[in-house]
């Protein structure tokens, strides 16, 4: 196979491990497919973050200077130096509040845009797309038509923009997993991982935490306006767990409630039992394909006593852990078609590529 050229797009920071691991799963799918000779660019806010991939980057983050010349150029090109270009899976296209339209607007919507004016075959990798407030609709859903293949990775995206033909997939944190057999330590207290969402930490959130008594925090993400240090520090954890101790290289399971997606994700991955407080529509989808829509809560609208028992029945009952792993491993055939699925998309001329690019002006 001749060496592919490939534009990875949206990347945010490795700091932040859930972005991190979506931009790794990106590029474990297009080796995949291409190859490890697969010549493959990154656009990221923060390219050194991702200097372990071994990758050219192009920064999308303005500085007071505005754009780097190499981006600006980038963007002109119109990607037509690359035989595909593929957005990372995530939920970066939102105009929910003004605060959300600015970033996007500045940061992904340039890319976007020059996404869906190239005649480079496009593939958006599972993402949460919405919502599309203060008049951002239309202009968002007529970027959307022009790629060859949108995934959502759950219905509320899916049934956001009707008139563009999406397809649904599960989240790339979960398209690949294989999750880890780990014995249980009833000698663990559980781990609360939390963020600021509207403010703070949502009450229900710190009052859930108040209620567990006793319980070690882990911080997920750690970069500029993403920073869950102090929000994690604030519930006055135990200890806080390293990402080796947690995700990385642990030696027993635990009960883990997590706000951040990915964090729950991980931590499923890992072998721990976790519950998922979402502030997100994409948590739902996520915890649906793994048949684990029990454990998935309004982390601004939850019955704290119910997540309580929760917690304390995964922790307590190994009725209860045997069903969680039950759901998960039942959860794996799903999970491979749609693996099979968004590879199929990514395949050279997977689709009719000119077909709706074809009339753009």
């Amino acid at each position: 196979m001749t060496t592919k050229r490939i534009l990875v797009l949206h990347g945010y920071s490795a700091a932040n491990r859930g972005d991190g691991l979506l931009v790794d799963e990106s590029l474990e799918l297009i080796r995949e497919v291409y190859g490890g000779d697969a010549d493959v660019d990154l656009v990221t806010s923060y390219p050194d973050s991702f200097n372990y991939t071994g990758l050219r980057t192009f920064r999308s983050k303005p500085s007071f200077r505005g754009f780097s010349r190499a981006y600006l150029e980038l963007l002109g090109s119109k990607f037509n130096n690359y035989d595909l270009v593929v957005g990372v899976g995530g939920g970066y296209l939102r105009f929910g509040t003004p605060t959300e339209c600015l970033k996007t607007v500045l940061v992904m919507g340039p890319q976007l845009l020059a996404a869906a004016l190239s005649s480079t075959p496009t593939v958006y990798l599972p993402q949460s797309v919405g919502p599309a407030r203060f008049g951002f609709r239309l202009p968002l859903g007529t970027a959307l038509r022009k790629l060859d293949r949108v995934w959502v990775r759950d219905d509320r995206s899916l049934g956001e923009f009707p008139e563009i033909s999406v397809q649904r997939a599960p989240d790339l944190a979960i398209l690949g997993m294989q999750r880890s057999s780990l014995a249980y330590d009833p000698g663990l207290v559980p781990v609360v991982s939390v963020r600021e969402h509207r403010g703070g930490v949502p009450v229900g959130a710190r009052d859930l935490a108040n209620k567990l008594l006793q319980f070690d925090g882990y911080i997920q993400s750690s970069v500029a306006g993403n920073d869950d240090t102090a929000a994690v520090a604030s519930l006055r954890p135990v200890e806080i767990c390293s990402f080796d101790e947690l995700m990385g290289r642990p030696t027993s399971a635990r009960i883990v409630v997590a706000m951040r997606l990915h964090a729950a994700l991980m931590a499923i991955a890992a072998g721990h039992y976790v519950i998922h407080l979402a502030y997100e529509r994409k948590g739902f989808g996520a915890f649906e394909d793994l048949g684990l829509e029990d454990y998935v809560h309004n982390v601004h609208d939850f019955d704290v006593e119910e997540v309580e028992l929760k917690v304390r029945a995964l922790a307590n009952n190994s009725e209860a852990r045997r069903k969680y792993d039950k759901c998960v491993a039942n959860s794996a055939g799903k999970l491979k078609e749609g693996r099979d699925r968004v590879l199929a998309s990514l395949q050279p001329n997977p689709i009719d590529s000119g077909s709706r690019k074809a009339d753009l002006s």
